[in-house]
């Protein structure tokens, strides 16, 4: 793997369609932050990243109680903890994702013209530019899974890799770990797809499994972090409140010793729907807002621990109620399109109706692509599975459809917007089908 300047250097002097999505991307860029929306956008969520960067600072996390992992953090750090210089960096990060983009599609073997071309159109896509001004995790979530696309599209990564490849490789997936837990599955799923392409009974344990070496690490090495602060061994202390969020329908349903979860949460479940609001945050507004959990006189680690062990009681006596739960609502939001701003950030209020009016239409497009890609995914798996033969479109789709499983199974809450990072690949994964179906019916 080649990333070094003089690499890149080279690799823009002989394809110009490089240049020409760094001029435009920087360009779309300056002017969007400069003239129309010259905010950085922050969200309750970004909070806690500046706290752990802050902490960062000191070089001691003695104390920290456990709420992010430091991956973002650390970018935050090195922006001096400044809001528009984070923006600034994940501009940057974002026109470098436009250009492996366009080495993805190169790999996937569509001529430079088209594949520039498309690059140019998904990166007017709104939600791209808006959530890189945005104090949360997706843009660099989403840098570090173009760049592990990039890699296993390679022509050669099919064919066995060396043992350095793979240590390299896993470095950048125990980066992304670290960034966020949840992609700790990616690894595996990588392992998994490529020894199933190239199957073989002695094949099973191969080189691929050093993949597995640092996104492990990473996730052990954190979680004994939090064990040895909070007392409990988990990558996040949010991971109780979030597996509790995918009951808060059949909240009360739980059994009789947590009740003292069950009632409140319920209450305020029905308060929550009463006031029109996000009834995915009625655990949160009970904690936060009504106070109903202080008089145990728990911390947060403690509390959200109890809430684990609500959350795995109530799920396991209600698996009907929680099956209904994932499957009608916490997967299906991961498809809904989002974008991350603040409309009143805007400049001007016609720029605020114009961007308004553009975004209606684009959320369209994304709905009608992923409509097409679930098609194409069924039809990928049938043939997969017809076929016994693994190709390249059934590997992209299932880094998609997998988190989307996954994710629906840990918590109920901001779904839609963890698809952000992996709406390129269903881009791909289509233009990719009708590529392959028009060669088959031209021979």
């Amino acid at each position: 793997m080649k990333f070094s300047f003089k690499y890149w250097q080279a690799k823009l002097l002989e394809d110009k369609n490089l240049l020409r999505l760094i001029v435009i991307g920087f360009l779309a860029r300056a002017i969007m932050f400069l003239v129309f929306y010259p905010e950085a956008t922050v969200f309750p969520d970004s909070g806690g990243f500046f706290r752990l960067a802050k902490k960062m600072s000191t070089l001691s996390l003695e104390g920290y109680i456990g709420k992010r992992s430091p991956g973002y953090p650390l970018l935050i750090l090195f922006a001096f903890g400044q809001y528009k210089l984070v923006a600034i960096y994940q501009f940057v990060l974002g026109i470098f994702n436009s250009l492996l983009w366009y080495k993805i599609l190169l790999n996937l073997k569509f001529s430079r013209k088209f594949s520039f071309f498309t690059v140019l159109v998904m990166q007017s896509f709104i939600n791209v530019i808006f959530y890189e001004t945005a104090i949360i995790v997706e843009s660099l979530s989403l840098i570090f899974i173009s760049l592990s696309v990039y890699i296993i599209t390679k022509p050669d990564y099919a064919k066995q890799q060396s043992i350095r490849k793979e240590f390299y490789f896993s470095l950048i997936l125990g980066f992304l770990v670290l960034v966020k837990p949840f992609f700790v599955y990616l690894p595996f799923l990588i392992y998994g797809l490529f020894t199933l392409k190239n199957f073989s009974i002695k094949n099973i344990i191969n080189k691929r499994i050093v993949l597995l070496i640092f996104p492990v690490l990473m996730y052990l090495g954190w979680s004994y972090v939090n064990k040895v602060n909070t007392g409990f061994f988990v990558s996040t202390t949010y991971l109780g409140m979030n597996l509790s969020q995918n009951c808060v329908y059949f909240a009360e349903k739980a059994p009789e010793e947590y009740q003292w979860i069950a009632k409140p949460y319920a209450e305020y479940r029905e308060k929550t729907l009463s006031e029109n609001r996000n009834v995915a945050m009625s655990l949160w507004n009970a904690y936060g807002e009504g106070h109903v959990f202080d008089q145990y006189n728990l911390t947060f680690p403690q509390l959200t621990n109890e809430f684990q062990k609500y959350a795995k009681a109530t799920i396991a006596a209600n698996p009907k109620d929680y099956a209904e739960q994932v499957i009608y609502r916490s997967w299906w939001d991961f498809w809904k399109p989002t974008t991350a701003w603040h409309l009143e950030n805007f400049r001007f209020d016609w720029a605020r109706s114009l961007f308004s009016f553009i975004w209606k239409i684009q959320e369209q497009i994304i709905i009608l692509v992923t409509v097409l890609f679930g098609v194409t995914t069924l039809v990928l798996s049938f043939l997969a599975i017809y076929k016994r033969k693994i190709n390249t479109a059934f590997i992209l789709a299932c880094f998609v459809i997998v988190p989307s499983i996954l994710q629906g199974l840990v918590t109920y809450g901001t779904n839609s917007k963890y698809s952000y990072p992996f709406d390129f690949l269903m881009f791909f994964v289509v233009l990719l089908f009708i590529k392959e179906r028009k060669q088959l019916f031209a021979k």
